[in-house]
């Protein structure tokens, strides 16, 4: 199906969400770290296996009192046979005199959830919290005239889209959404799934939105009364703003793309289940025996329900491999979730969706200055170059970034195929403008392709564009300054013609680790 097609279908990031629903839900776990807490035979505690520890041992088995404290009657039951005897002690002196290795004694720690920016995205009123743990509802939907070519049960369905990790899927990277979320945001957002099976009462063609959203809406409440006893529908609204978070409504891989081409867009229904009212609706189909091409969709759309928009170009493209068929970020280093819905989230979404702290996210002050970035899909960092106040992070800046061909960026699917995305490792640098004002509906980002300042043409200010759009990654040697294509800012028509006099170079790249110097010309 021809792109244009596809972005016609597509439905505003900031319109509000709606419902679905599950026969259970994989939940995610606490973090916790392993630490070394002191050592068999260690009896007086100053974390060493010494003779001051035999004597101790060596006296107390020469009397008939029992050790009282229990960590230590542990710690000296050396062989682990629940009684303290010679056999201990002889045990103790290998340690001791001998010079064994001790055996260590640890324990699970919970760790501290990280304090994280808050989400700069929520500016724009997404229903779907892009922190923390998340619960979406998806209804798997069956028409009589419709029906899915695959026989999965709803708990194998559950498993395919939220299910945990697992490397050695041949669908890897987008074995799960959930996977996919989890390790995109570094273990800071927690996407747990409920599914379940549903026949339509009528046929597909009787839903499709010839009216507003009429169809869709009527389709949602007809699922939503069937489900009504079932279903505590509050438990889908976990940011207890009265809406339920998203609901993904998964057709059938053979309904008409062109009415069902999977988007992202709003319920207006109206009607109100468990005191909690649908809002953000994904919809749309895909055949779900193509697992990664599943997953890879609603990872998209997703995205969407929590408020990033499309980065791909609506109109006035060249439908042509020079043109790269109407993507926005484009070649090697393009590669980004949210603009062809292959390949890890990009650092400015990582940024706005609030998964990195203070300490993670470099700001580049003024003067000549040297930054370290490791790998974005290894840890939560990158370095910002601002054009003047950040102003929360709503305003125009460089975004400098470290890509390896790792995790979310390990392969990408075409057609089930499965192909290398990323040639090499390299510096990704984006020009972000991510203005927010009042839109068509309500708060968004400015210069969005649904936005209402937004030039068709796509030759002013985007939400996000890529310097060196089509020349690929920078790398080692490399200098950018005002020579290279995209580096500049925007001037009062919106045009990128503003020479940031700045000058960035790479000065090394290896495993993943880069090192950039930033100067002022």
């Amino acid at each position: 199906m021809s792109k244009q097609r596809r972005f016609l279908k597509r439905i505003a990031a900031a319109l509000i969400a709606a419902s679905a629903l599950g026969t259970f839900t994989i939940s995610a776990y606490a973090m916790t770290e392993r630490r070394l807490i002191g050592y068999m035979g260690d009896l007086d505690g100053d974390m060493l296996v010494s003779a001051a520890d035999v004597y101790i041992l060596s006296e107390q088995l020469l009397t008939s009192n029992a050790l009282l404290d229990p960590d230590l009657a542990f710690r000296a039951d050396l062989n682990k046979d629940q009684c303290m005897d010679a056999r201990d002690l002889s045990l103790l002196k290998r340690v001791a005199l001998g010079g064994a290795e001790p055996e260590g004694i640890y324990e699970e720690f919970e760790v501290p959830d990280p304090e994280l920016i808050p989400p700069p995205i929520l500016a724009v009123n997404p229903t779907l919290p892009s922190v923390g743990e998340t619960n979406i509802l998806m209804f798997v939907v069956d028409f009589p005239d419709c029906t899915r070519s695959d026989s999965y049960s709803a708990e194998e369905i559950l498993e395919r889209t939220f299910g945990p990790e697992d490397q050695n899927s041949e669908a890897y990277p987008m074995e799960s959404i959930s996977a996919f979320y989890q390790r995109s945001s570094y273990d800071r957002l927690h996407m747990n799934g409920s599914v379940f099976l549903y026949t339509a009462k009528e046929s597909i063609h009787n839903y499709v939105n010839q009216v507003a959203y009429e169809g869709t809406d009527k389709l949602l409440d007809e699922i939503m009364y069937a489900f009504d006893e079932q279903i505590d529908f509050q438990k889908y609204d976990t940011n207890r703003d009265t809406i339920i978070d998203t609901i993904l409504l998964a057709l059938p891989g053979e309904a008409d793309m062109d009415d069902w081409w999977p988007c992202s867009g709003g319920y207006y229904g109206g009607t109100y289940f468990d005191s909690v009212c649908g809002g953000n609706l994904c919809y749309g189909g895909w055949d779900l025996s193509d697992r990664a091409g599943f997953n890879s969709t609603w990872a998209h759309e997703l995205g969407h329900a929590m408020g990033m928009p499309d980065y791909y170009r609506y109109e006035n493209y060249e439908n042509t491999p020079e043109d790269d068929y109407g993507r926005g970020l484009s070649g090697d280093a393009g590669w980004i979730t949210m603009d062809d819905a292959l390949g890890d989230m990009s650092a400015f979404d990582k940024l706005m969706y609030g998964w990195y702290t203070n300490d993670e996210v470099h700001i580049y002050t003024g003067g000549t200055q040297t930054f370290t970035l490791q790998s974005s899909q290894y840890a939560p960092n990158c370095l910002l170059i601002p054009r003047g106040d950040l102003n929360g992070f709503y305003s125009e800046y460089f975004i400098v970034e470290a890509v390896t061909p790792d995790k979310n960026n390990y392969k990408g699917f075409t057609y089930r195929q499965p192909f290398w995305m990323f040639k090499d490792s390299g510096i990704r640098i984006l020009h972000c403008n991510a203005e927010i004002t009042e839109g068509w509906w309500g708060m968004e980002l400015k210069w969005n392709n649904y936005g209402r300042y937004y030039d068709t043409s796509n030759n002013r200010q985007r939400v996000l564009r890529l310097v060196n759009n089509f020349g690929g990654f920078f790398h080692v040697g490399d200098v950018i300054d005002s020579n290279v294509n995209g580096f500049a800012w925007y001037d009062f028509a919106g045009f990128q013609t503003v020479n940031p006099n700045l000058r960035i170079q790479i000065d090394s790249l290896q495993d993943g680790t880069a090192v950039v110097t930033v100067s002022q010309t």
